[in-house]
């Protein structure tokens, strides 16, 4: 993990937080870096001091239903300048009702700031695990509701106020790298060389992990049993067909 980072911080972009996006700041080349926190404050805290100690400021999504949620660490990287904002999923712990989905985020919008958070982007979480009734994802009450970002002060949304068509994205939903299909040690390659203006970069620090044993479970935890089965089946597919290549290549 400490690796990565390092060298991720030392690509040569200019990072900045989703706030710094949507409010303009967009001058290639530019890394767009985001976290979303899940559970583990710890790790989000790791990972704020190295990309502190190389003049870096990320933006910190946290959850209000997980024991991540944790105001007195939302205070202290505020202070040190990370964004944070609030990482909601109230279509799926409200069933899909989207007047009591609305309502719930707006009174945890406000319970955040009450504690002294400045909450201007806001991003929504998605469950597999979930089962979806009347919705997709959760980020769909700002379509029921387009009043929503307004009423509540809000830059946007993390996902529906980003025009993704004007940037290259990157992911490591599923502990694996979502958006392009390469290593991390590929990515950091590329990121050094710039070959993309713009990077917009999501990453889970609960993934992050020296032990194989505690990702592993994250994974099935995060993904749910049947999911990761079909990952690991596919990865290890993958890897029997490029064996005979390799094999010639050596």
């Amino acid at each position: 993990m400490i690796v990565f980072w390092l060298q991720l911080a030392g690509g040569g972009y200019r990072v900045v937080t989703v706030r710094q996006y949507l409010l303009g700041d967009q001058k290639p080349p530019l890394l767009v870096l985001r976290h979303d926190v899940e559970w583990s404050v710890s790790r989000v805290m790791a990972i704020a001091e190295i990309e502190k100690a190389r003049g870096v400021r990320s933006t910190m999504y946290f959850r209000a239903d997980t024991k991540a949620f944790d105001l007195p660490a939302m205070r202290s990287l505020q202070e040190d300048g990370f964004e944070i904002g609030y990482h909601f999923n109230t279509l799926d712990r409200c069933g899909g009702d989207f007047n009591r989905a609305i309502a719930l985020f707006e009174k945890e919008l406000r319970e955040l700031r009450e504690a002294g958070i400045r909450v201007d982007t806001v991003c929504s979480h998605g469950d597999p695990r979930v089962k979806k009734i009347g919705y997709q994802v959760n980020n769909e009450i700002f379509l029921k509701d387009p009043d929503l970002l307004k009423r509540n002060e809000l830059l946007g949304e993390a996902y529906l106020n980003v025009d993704f068509s004007s940037l290259q994205s990157f992911s490591d939903v599923g502990i694996r790298w979502d958006g392009g299909g390469i290593s991390a040690k590929e990515l950091v390659s590329r990121i050094k060389r710039q070959e993309w203006p713009v990077i917009y970069l999501l990453t889970h620090p609960d993934y992050w992990s020296k032990s194989f044993l505690r990702a592993t479970g994250l994974q099935v935890a995060a993904r749910g049993m049947r999911r990761f089965k079909l990952n690991r089946m596919v990865i290890v597919g993958k890897q029997a067909l490029d064996f005979p290549r390799r094999f010639l290549r050596n």
